[in-house]
């Protein structure tokens, strides 16, 4: 899926949507364990929500992995293949603040993805994307 999401950013087709700004996501293994972690416990206690049954929000949850940012945002997908999955978030108006508008937004520099498949065969996926502040270099990448 992060191939994916690059190769949405980079498609020149959406270059009016990024401004041609998007640059890659690095991935970032520390933001990828919370995502996981979030699609575990969505699979696990039966929900499908950004905000979990604690009522923790995913600002919450980086804030918690100690992660720094400065701009964060989270899309989430349940569907039978990962392919599918981001052409549905992809299917959205352009120009707006959607699961599409998280995917092409340049300012964001580090993406971290999870994914767990239910015993139905459903993935449920969360994608969380975060701009790291210029002062933390990046701390919390691995890949």
């Amino acid at each position: 899926m992060w191939v994916l999401v690059n190769r949405d950013r980079q498609n020149p087709a959406n270059a009016a949507e990024t401004h041609g700004r998007a640059r890659p996501l690095k991935w970032n293994e520390k933001l990828s364990a919370v995502a996981l972690a979030h699609s575990r416990d969505m699979l696990r206690r039966h929900y499908f929500a950004h905000v979990d049954r604690e009522g923790r929000t995913p600002a919450d949850r980086i804030n918690a992995a100690g992660i720094h940012w400065r701009a964060l945002a989270e899309n989430i997908a349940m569907n039978r293949t990962v392919t599918d999955a981001e052409n549905d978030l992809m299917d959205e108006p352009r120009f707006q603040q959607n699961h599409r508008g998280n995917i092409l937004n340049p300012a964001y520099t580090d993406v971290g993805i999870g994914i767990v498949q239910g015993p139905n065969g459903d993935l449920y996926i969360t994608q969380d994307f975060i701009a790291i502040p210029p002062d933390r270099g990046g701390a919390g990448r691995e890949r």
